[in-house]
């Protein structure tokens, strides 16, 4: 019996089927003018309900006599499964000879891939799928520690859903995974149910205001970095394994991991990071970005960045964005980031977002 043919058959299994099959049991098999009469159904019933026990094995008619009689669920269940079984085995064993034969040209790559990188340690994907299935590979390879950059707010939430069992299944082997949003990455429910799951088998996350790129960085060796110049909508990548380049990475990555904030999941919104979200947007406002450039490098909606710039500009007393960042030039409040005076100054949201 074939899968479709099994569905059909459970679809049919009605409470006429289960109450013949009970019948059959205390009268050690089935006569179907018996059955009609002792249970109150017609004829016509009483075969419409033998047709699914017969089709899972529940009754079997005697080669002799032709009489229906009762079989143990778990022998029928075993004759009901045993062709699917053997379907799966032989299926798997050819996946198996697949895998073997693939994987046979696996030494003869790596040599190569190993002399390549040495003359010209990088790589270029211009597809998006075959980035996918390298990161798959990547994350299943890593042992140490994966490091990732992730800007912008809101994350496509078919992407999350995608990489959560492979980052999973990293966590659970005892690597250790450092994540960096941006802070407006906070205000997205899906991100922040990702970010939940995540950290509760022992990731780290944090956020920072701005992220110029996205960045992954797998056992201190291989990183990814976005290749926008395809043409395709979604960008390829490009995989540098040189040393040198990977470790000025990593270091780029650790000063501002240091200064970014723990992404605390119980709390809901911006939480302690509005007063360095809007000294951002000061800042890009005193450079004369638009209101597009300033919201695109902040990971925020348009709309969400006007509501910020109009509140930072009414605060400073200003009667135009030029002249806001001028005042705030003046007022000592576009220091370093992270200099606690220069950030008291910048006002925080009535709403908190």
């Amino acid at each position: 019996m074939d899968e479709d043919g099994m569905d059909r058959v459970f679809a049919q299994l009605t409470e006429d089927s289960a109450e013949l099959y009970l019948y059959a049991l205390r009268t050690h098999g089935i006569d179907e003018a018996s059955a009609a009469r002792d249970l109150g159904m017609t004829p016509m019933a009483v075969r419409a309900a033998i047709e699914p026990l017969l089709g899972l094995r529940l009754l079997r008619r005697s080669d002799t006599s032709g009489d229906l009689h009762p079989v143990r669920p778990d022998i029928a269940a075993a004759e009901l499964a045993a062709p699917l079984e053997e379907r799966i085995r032989a299926q798997t064993q050819r996946l198996g000879q697949l895998r073997d034969q693939v994987l046979s040209l696996l030494p003869a790559y790596e040599e190569h891939r190993s002399e390549q990188v040495e003359s010209w340690p990088v790589d270029r994907f211009r597809d998006a799928k075959d980035v996918r299935s390298l990161l798959r590979v990547m994350a299943a390879e890593c042992r140490e520690e994966v490091v990732t950059v992730q800007p912008g707010g809101a994350r496509d939430p078919q992407v999350l859903m995608d990489a959560l069992p492979r980052d999973i299944a990293m966590l659970d082997r005892g690597v250790r995974m450092r994540v960096l949003h941006q802070h407006t990455a906070r205000g997205d429910m899906g991100t922040r149910a990702y970010v939940s799951k995540l950290v509760e088998r022992g990731a780290e996350v944090r956020t920072t205001a701005q992220i110029a790129e996205r960045l992954i960085v797998f056992d201190g060796g291989t990183a990814f970095l976005p290749d926008r110049d395809s043409a395709s909508k979604s960008p390829g990548a490009t995989v540098v394994r040189d040393p040198v380049v990977v470790k000025y990475l990593l270091r780029l990555f650790e000063q501002t991991w240091q200064e970014a904030v723990i992404f605390d999941v119980s709390n809901v919104g911006y939480q302690d990071t509005v007063k360095d979200l809007r000294l951002s947007i000061l800042r890009l406002m005193a450079r004369g970005l638009s209101d597009e450039s300033v919201a695109r490098r902040m990971g925020m909606a348009l709309r969400t960045c006007r509501r910020h710039i109009a509140a930072i500009t009414q605060e400073l007393g200003a009667v135009s964005r030029f002249q806001a960042g001028v005042l705030a030039q003046q007022r000592g409040f576009l220091g370093a980031v992270g200099d606690p005076m220069s950030a008291a100054a910048v006002p925080e949201s009535p709403t908190g977002t």
